[in-house]
């Protein structure tokens, strides 16, 4: 169907709870094409996220909607959004890890050849900021491939 972009500004992460989440549609499918995060922080500390699938989750909130990025005649985007949840998906036990510097500091995350990252039919994928690191502010945003 398309690519489309999801993407937040100057958002500060919170351990243990997605930054976003990806929800596939029904009968549909979803990849993560590239996260890109950069640091708006102020100061240099590493900072870290988790992208993979994940399973679960209560009450999501906080949509955002994709933007288009191939073309404008392209079909609106069939999978959501949610950057809230009252209790968090459970993230599989593997996943990615993208890292960067809260000063600036900048990670463009590609998949290797063939996607690594998809989900289907009502599955999610979580971009999560695991427990640990002091977080600062960054702007993230999402290439995601539907069909």
């Amino acid at each position: 169907m398309g690519r489309y972009i999801v993407s937040r500004n100057a958002v500060t992460p919170v351990g243990g709870e997605d930054v976003l989440t990806i929800i596939s549609g029904a009968n549909r499918r979803v990849r993560i094409a590239e996260i890109s995060v950069a640091g708006r922080g102020s100061s240099s500390a590493a900072q870290q996220l988790q992208a993979g699938r994940s399973t679960g989750g209560t009450t999501p909130g906080g949509a955002i909607t994709p933007g288009k990025a191939d073309h404008s005649e392209q079909p609106t985007a069939n999978f959501t959004t949610a950057t809230t949840w009252s209790v968090q998906p459970t993230l599989e036990t593997n996943y990615e890890v993208v890292g960067w510097n809260a000063l600036g500091g900048a990670n463009r995350w590609i998949p290797p050849k063939g996607s690594i990252l998809e989900a289907r039919n009502g599955e999610n994928i979580s971009i999560r900021a695991p427990s640990g690191p002091t977080y600062q502010a960054t702007s993230i945003s999402i290439v995601v491939e539907e069909d």
